[in-house]
């Protein structure tokens, strides 16, 4: 086909006939004429201002112009425009193309064209101004002019005034409407453009013999508790490794199963690919096949190749050029939608082109109509933002801005409404067209307008490929084969359909000879013509690859070299250099923390109030001896805390994993540009903590006012905290889930502390400590902190307290005193700072900058560890994985094996687990016996007005409308009309606001058990996940059904429930590992299961293909048809689906009802109110869609006049019979008897309710391991550090302080624990208030009881494991009695720590309040205990009231009361103070009254002459009372 002359081609497709055609030649002459420019046939509208003689001057003129410009079918049917008027993307009639008539067309365009193009640069200015004028012909355009050449979508200028579509088409502002993407491609915004108007970069797509296999079985059983302990140090430890260092996985053949079977194929460039198939046929695994997305696969076979680049070339060289876009939409939430696309251009715009990034922003936004969120958060399920379809647009724009020559979309439309998705698809066209672009995209539900914009479409069924070529042969290629395409169903659904058992229609006389399975579907496709063609295409295309010497390769290389920057490599995906990346990373990181206001100012609130609390604690230390000890407490807190307060890194470290690997699929920039982003973030972040913090720690502790010791000071504590973060990094980079990145964060953060130094002194620590003493020289905090104790030291000398002064009394004379403080000199009453640090630490302040570089050394290599582990790992699971059975079912998935068809009688093996579909094939007179109510619900003047800056915004406007039992009512409406507003509200949902009007049930006031006798099926299908299907059909049967009816009749009617959602087969399977479909089928099941005598609906089939959304609308009319009452929004329906509903409750933005009446036979009710107001739906057209361009293109009436929807509804005959139906219903309904039985807010009793979550939570907690592992890991790391570092101790005094330390780090779990502990809880009260709570299954009563009672078992165990790893090895008193006290406490602070988490998460208003405030809890848990600061040193304020609050006062109080008062004390020679008698006097004789009156200590030589030791304690008695600790406690 290439290196033909034009005539060649056309005597070639002679044959063939019709719009499309003629559009088809004209881009294939495009590719081998150079004088025929690609941009000029692009560049009607742009370029028409250089037409000297014809130029068009005002909005009429380019109305002519454009009908003369675009009338490519000169036959009767097109030959006047109004004539297609109304079509709005249907197929239009239109007579056949004659090849004399293109041919001339053709030379008028090409000559034309190529005068414009030598024009181009003078004419942008121009043109410019002129975009607006002559808007529709390039946004309608395919190849430059899709108008030209097949009409699919006539312009509003070449339309009557009357059509609506020369309305305000989208009702944007009017800036909006002036975008034109064409020509703004052209101007080169986008990418380089050659001087004859080509785009640079054009490469086309080559498949040959692709196969994609994927790890694992259809199925597995879900991973419990045993599993997790038993692997710990078994196949997890392996796989962990393994990870690590890849050679060392074993190479064994594994099950695996094909996803994608021998693929042949060829997608040019400039063309665009519609991929079909049911979920799960592998259309998602072709497109990233193609995308080069291999990681997550076992093997993809087979040749790729771009242009004649081959795959691995493209994977190492041009990444960022073949994209993939997701079908979830993942960003930063706390991102604007300006910030989103922003940093998007940023990293793929070099240095020079910078200026050009607004005006591609405004651009871009313009094209999708969502200027007007520039400033709005872009949010996610957590976060208030845009809205979901707004989302989707904003994905969409920065997938364009990566300015990629191959771009895969995988579902883009879902959450979209129509419109908007025809929007959608239009802009793809013209970026296809103008850009030359290789587009392949994947749609659920397209409608024809859609369609019609594909050039190839390629039909997957199970992995195999049943039709791969044009778009428009595609459909009579399937009728061939025997099957029939019902009236309104959309050609796209109908390709689906035909792969798809249960929906396929065979026409008559083809029961027997047509294709049935996958493999038939294969075998006659590959033998028949089209398949040949596709063939001889690639060849044709290879060879022109050949031919030419790969020139498009070559030009696109070269192109994409020159748009790199100067310092990239050549090699290199990336635009900018690393540098460049980390500065945008670092750019987005300051607006990450600037859009999350909240924690910031959480955050610094926590810094100041707890600086505040900690200086008060240690408030005015005094300057002598006395002050020494907890002087080292305030450094040791000070370098501590800020690293503490930064665990919320963690999350945010995490939870941006999935953007940043799309981000790097897309060449944006390295993950180790994030990782170094974030560090340069910090500098200035922390600083301002540090500052503040600092400031109000030094001077309310009084430590040395000295400049150059307060910036010391300073300075180490932010180091030390940036080192902390960066510590915490690196184990988010190496854990695949946050709970690991928090368990073992929290577990490196606990040992930090205990060796540290402070708790143990270094030198008891490196000479007595063997087991794991060597961890203080390896642990950057002990450096820090020897810095700052020896800085605050330095120089500082301290008089002996006057407590600490032996002996004391009469006759004792100052100069034969001693002073009892490590360090002091005999004989001497003062203590130089360096004389303490050396005797107590073996610290001193000449090592304070070789301390200082070896946290610094510290931090670098962490941030080391960071980059490596970003660039080298990557934790983001794929999606389509294995269905999860409980342990011990039996699952009975299909293979491909087994297929019987529901055509012949049988049921569909497969259909409804593996792809999961209804089968709507059943006999129509299956009505299921649900429906028990003839309750009719009616409103009347419903409003709803929500509290906006300061005034109230109304949301719902005066709505009124009826629900009747067997009557199914479509909520339609535009984004943004209400239609969930309407739904919540009716259904009394709403939890703020203001909600007015009347609202009855048979005329009677709505009563307290209304929320459970209706159903609520969400858009977002909550579910415990770790259910199965029968677990959560039952669970709500159980509780929701009367509590009269007996449990086995329960049981009786989920069984058939389950039957009726033919959800049998996988009744076993997880919740969490099903579907959308299949998710949206349990939702459904579970609502059912309350036997409700109405139903809403929220979406129920977004996310879905066209089948599995008929399906499940076709199964709520059986629900209908049973005697329920249905309100459903819907939102892109096709024909067939809105011919399901009764009746249509339409709203405008603002909550105004613009219609409410039948839907009539093919619409004709709702064509009908219309038509009257001059207003006609084509004969093809579908109804939804009408009714919603309708709504938003508004329309005008005969005289001009434009039609106030809203108003007409207000006035029509219609409304005014409605309000009588209301009134008529509420009067009849009123006069029949109440009936006669008590209202109950739950169906079941208390009791039940808790007993039936309980055992919930229990079978959560056991299949979903990580949440009792993680505590059980602690226990475990915690209990041997504690019992192995203080291994029998001894008895000095430095002893006895171990004994208490020992007790003492038990607080060191709670924070690791309640860090899992509230997410856990959160989540479970998350589902509990969205949707359980709401629906009245059960009360906070059962919640909080089911919440505690399952935390009981794990605490239990978890402090038994704890107390036998500490105590026995410690060696504390192993009486029974002692032991098992200390055991006891043990399980009850385990258990304390557990309510303590759920307690402070009921209390919170959101998870981010919650993570920022549980450090503030943690410190006032650690410090008002009497331990680090002594009962006796509190200061006023806390000591009375704090100190008595505080749990674990009682629990370190109790442990130290119960195991040291036994102790009898023996000083080593260090710990005694030593003192002269006066010369002839023993030691005795000087000091015994002393000793005899103070009650506490001996002499440890009462009979010596001189150097007299006295030691201050004799027994642990003596010292637990120092510490406000008596025996009795």
């Amino acid at each position: 086909m290439f290196g033909q002359q034009p005539g060649d081609l056309y005597r070639l497709r002679a044959q063939t006939s019709g719009k499309y055609q003629f559009r088809e030649l004209r881009a294939k002459s495009q590719l081998i004429n150079c004088t025929a420019p690609d941009a000029g046939l692009h560049n009607i509208a742009t370029m028409n201002s250089n037409i000297e003689d014809g130029e068009p001057r005002t909005r009429e003129d380019a109305h002519a112009f454009t009908a003369a410009t675009t009338t490519a079918v000169p036959s009767a049917e097109n030959s006047s425009a109004s004539e297609v008027d109304g079509t709005w993307g249907e197929r239009d009639v239109g007579g056949p193309v004659t090849h004399r008539m293109a041919m001339d067309d053709y030379e008028n365009l090409r000559r034309e064209l190529t005068n414009l193009s030598q024009t181009q640069s003078r004419a942008s200015a121009k043109s410019t101004s002129r975009m607006g004028r002559l808007r529709s012909h390039t946004a309608q355009s395919k190849k430059s002019q899709a108008s030209q050449s097949r009409q699919r979508r006539p312009s509003s200028e070449s339309t009557k005034a009357e059509d609506l579509e020369a309305g305000d088409a989208q009702g944007m502002p009017p800036k909006e409407e002036e975008f034109e993407l064409g020509p703004f491609i052209k101007e080169g915004h986008f990418e380089k453009r050659t001087e004859e108007g080509h785009s640079a970069k054009k490469v086309g797509v080559t498949f040959k013999d692709l196969t994609v296999k994927g790890t694992g079985s259809m199925a597995s059983f879900a991973r419990t508790l045993p599993d997790a302990i038993l692997g710990t140090f078994g196949p997890d430890l392996y796989r962990i490794i393994s990870g690590f260092i890849p050679a060392l996985k074993f190479q064994h053949g594994g099950e695996s199963r094909t996803l994608i079977d021998n693929f042949t194929g060829v997608v040019r460039n400039g063309e665009l690919m519609l991929v079909l198939g049911r979920p799960g046929s592998g259309c998602t695994t072709f497109l990233k096949a193609l995308a080069n997305k291999r990681s997550e696969y076992a093997s993809v076979t087979g040749d790729v190749s771009y242009g004649g680049i081959s795959a691995s070339e493209q994977n190492k060289r041009y990444r960022g050029e073949v994209n993939y876009n997701p079908e979830d939409d993942q960003h930063f939430p706390s991102l604007n939608v300006w910030q989103t696309l922003k940093f998007s251009l940023m990293t793929k715009t070099r240095k020079r082109h910078r200026s050009k990034i607004d005006t591609i922003i405004d651009a871009l936004m313009k094209m999708f109509g969502i200027s007007h969120t520039k400033k709005t958060l872009v949010g996610n399920e957590m976060v208030h933002g845009i809205s979901g379809g707004e989302r989707k647009r904003v994905s969409i724009a920065e997938t364009l801005a990566t300015k990629s020559t191959v771009v895969c979309w995988d579902n883009s439309t879902r959450g979209l409404d129509a419109s908007t998705a025809l929007d959608y698809a239009n802009s793809l066209r013209i970026m296809t067209d103008v850009s030359d672009r290789t587009t392949l995209v994947t749609l659920y539900q397209a409608g024809e307008g859609i369609y019609e914009l594909m050039d190839k479409v390629l039909v997957i069924d199970e992995g195999r490929m049943v039709y791969q070529g044009p778009a428009k042969e595609a459909k009579q290629y399937f009728l061939d084969l025997g099957f029939s395409c019902p009236d309104r169903q959309t050609t796209a659904d109908f390709l689906t359909s035909v792969t798809d058992p249960n929906q396929r229609i065979l026409r008559k006389g083809f029961e027997h000879s047509a294709p049935r399975t996958p493999t038939e579907f294969e075998r006659i496709y590959k033998n028949s013509e089209v398949y040949k063609k596709v063939l001889a295409d690639l060849d044709d295309y290879q060879a022109h690859i050949q031919n030419t010497g790969a020139q498009d390769a070559r030009q696109f290389k070269q192109s994409v070299q020159e748009q790199k920057s100067k310092f990239v490599s050549k090699n290199s995906s990336f635009t900018v250099s690393l540098w460049r990346q980390i500065l945008a990373c670092t750019t987005r990181e300051f607006w990450l923390v600037w859009g999350d206001k909240p924690t910031l100012y959480t955050k610094f609130f926590i810094i100041v109030s707890n600086g505040l609390i900690v200086g008060s604690l240690f408030y005015d230390q005094p300057n002598s001896t006395e002050g020494a000890f907890p002087r080292g407490g305030t450094l040791f807190f000070s370098i501590l805390f800020l690293g503490w307060l930064q665990l919320t890194e963690l999350m945010k470290a995490v939870s941006g994993r999935v953007v940043i690997a799309r981000h790097k699929d897309y060449a944006f920039y390295r993950p180790s540009a994030v990782a170094l982003a974030r560090v340069l973030a910090d500098f200035p972040l922390i600083i301002v903590q540090v500052v503040i913090f600092g400031i109000i720690m030094y001077f309310m502790t009084n430590l040395y006012v000295d400049v150059s010791k307060f910036f010391i000071y300073e300075l180490f504590v932010y180091t030390t905290t940036i080192c902390i973060t960066a510590l915490y990094r690196m184990f988010a980079a190496l854990s695949p889930t946050i709970d690991d990145a928090v368990r073992f964060s929290g577990t490196a953060l606990n040992l930090l502390i205990i060796f540290t130094g402070y708790v143990i002194a270094k030198p008891e620590l490196v000479g007595q400590k063997i087991w794991f003493g060597w961890l203080y020289y390896i642990n950057p905090i002990a450096y820090s902190f020897e810095g700052v104790i020896s800085n605050e030291f330095s120089g500082r000398v301290m008089q002996c307290a006057t407590s600490q002064l032996v002996p004391q009394g009469p006759g004792v004379l100052p100069q034969y005193q001693g002073c009892a403080q490590s360090g002091a000199q005999l004989g001497s009453n003062t203590v130089t700072g360096e004389q303490y640090l050396a005797k107590t630490y073996n610290y001193s302040r000449s090592n304070l900058w070789r301390n200082f570089g070896v946290v610094i050394a510290f931090t670098v290599l962490y941030i080391i560890v960071t980059v490596m582990g970003a660039e080298l790992f990557q934790f983001v699971g794929s999606g389509g994985g294995a269905m999860v059975f409980k342990k011990g079912a039996k699952p009975d998935l299909a293979s491909g094996s087994k297929v019987t068809d529901s055509e012949k009688g049988g049921e569909s093996g497969d259909g409804s687990v593996s792809s999961g579909h209804l089968n709507t094939e059943k006999e129509e007179d299956s009505v299921p016996h649900t429906g028990t109510s003839d309750e009719v619900f009616t409103w009347t003047d419903v409003e709803y007005s929500v509290p906006y800056e300061g005034s109230q915004r109304k949301l719902l406007n005066s709505v009124n409308g009826y629900a009747k039992p067997g009557v199914m009512i479509a909520l339609m409406g535009a984004s943004g009309a209400g239609k969930t507003t309407l739904l919540n509200t009716l259904s009394q949902r709403q939890n703020m606001g203001t909600t007015t009007g009347e609202m009855l049930i048979d005329g009677k006031p709505l009563g307290k058990e209304f929320q459970r006798v209706t159903g609520f099926v969400e858009q977002q299908d909550i579910h415990d996940g770790t259910s199965t299907i029968r677990e959560a059909i039952e669970f709500s049967a159980t509780l929701r059904q009367d509590r009269h009816i007996p449990h086995d009749e329960k049981m009786a009617y989920v069984k058939e429930i389950i039957d009726l959602l033919e959800l049998g087969e996988i009744q076993d399977a997880l919740i969490k590992s099903l579907g959308v479909e299949q998710r949206k089928r349990v939702t459904i099941a579970v609502e059912l299961a309350a036997k409700p005598s109405l139903l809403f609906l929220d979406e129920p089939t977004s996310g879905l293909d066209s089948q599995s959304a008929y399906s499940v609308v076709r199964f709520l009319r059986k629900l209908s048809r049973a005697g329920h009452g249905l309100i459903v929004t819907i939102h892109q329906p096709s024909s067939l689906l809105v011919q399901q509903f009764d009746m249509i409750l339409a709203l405008n933005p603002g909550g105004n009802t613009f219609y409410f009446g039948p839907v009539g036979d093919n619409g004709a009710a709702v064509n009908s109110y219309f038509s009257k107001r001059g207003v006609v739906c084509p004969p093809q057209k579908n109804i939804a869609e009408f009714i919603l361009e309708t709504a938003i293109k508004g329309g005008k009436r005969s005289d001009g006049k434009r039609l106030d929807w809203n108003k007409e509804w207000k006035n029509s005959p219609e409304n005014a019979s409605l309000i009588t139906e209301i009134t008529r219903i509420k009067s009849d309904r009123s006069k029949l008897p109440a009936k006669e039985t008590t209202q109950y807010e739950y169906a079941s009793p208390v009791w039940l309710q808790t007993t039936t979550l309980t055992r919930r939570m229990f079978t959560q907690h056991w299949r979903d391991p990580s949440y009792y592992y993680g505590k059980l890991f602690v226990a475990v790391i915690t209990g041997v550090f504690n019992g192995f570092t203080f291994y029998k101790l001894g008895n000095s005094v430095a002893d006895l302080q171990d004994r208490m330390f020992t007790s003492f780090l038990i607080i060191l779990i709670p924070p690791t624990v309640v860090n899992a502990v509230v997410p856990k809880f959160y989540q479970n009260m998350g589902l509990w208030m969205a949707r359980e709570q709401p629906s009245r299954i059960y009360g906070w009563f059962a919640f909080c009881t089911a919440s505690v009672v399952t935390e009981i078992p794990i605490s239990i165990v978890s402090a038994l494991v704890y107390w036998v790893l500490w105590y026995w090895p410690t060696g504390l008193p192993t009486d029974s009695s002692t032991a098992g006290y200390v055991f006891l406490m043990t399980v009850l602070f385990f258990l304390f720590q557990a309510s303590w988490g759920q307690w402070i998460c009921a209390f919170a208003p959101s998870f981010t309040v919650i993570s920022n405030v549980l450090p503030f809890f943690f410190v006032m848990f650690s410090l008002f205990n009497g331990v680090v600061r002594p009962y006796s040193q509190l200061s006023v304020f806390w000591k009375y009231w704090m100190y008595y609050l505080n749990p674990s006062t009682y629990w370190v109080g109790g442990v130290m009361a119960a195991t040291l008062p036994t102790v009898q004390v023996t000083c080593a020679s260090q710990e005694a103070a030593y003192f002269d008698p006066p010369p002839g006097q023993t030691c005795l004789q000087y000091a015994g009254a002393f000793v005899k009156e103070a009650g506490v200590g001996y002499l440890t030589n009462p009979d010596a002459m001189r150097e007299c030791g006295y030691c201050q304690f004799r027994t642990g008695e003596e010292y637990i009372a120092a510490l406000n600790v008596v025996p009795s406690d």
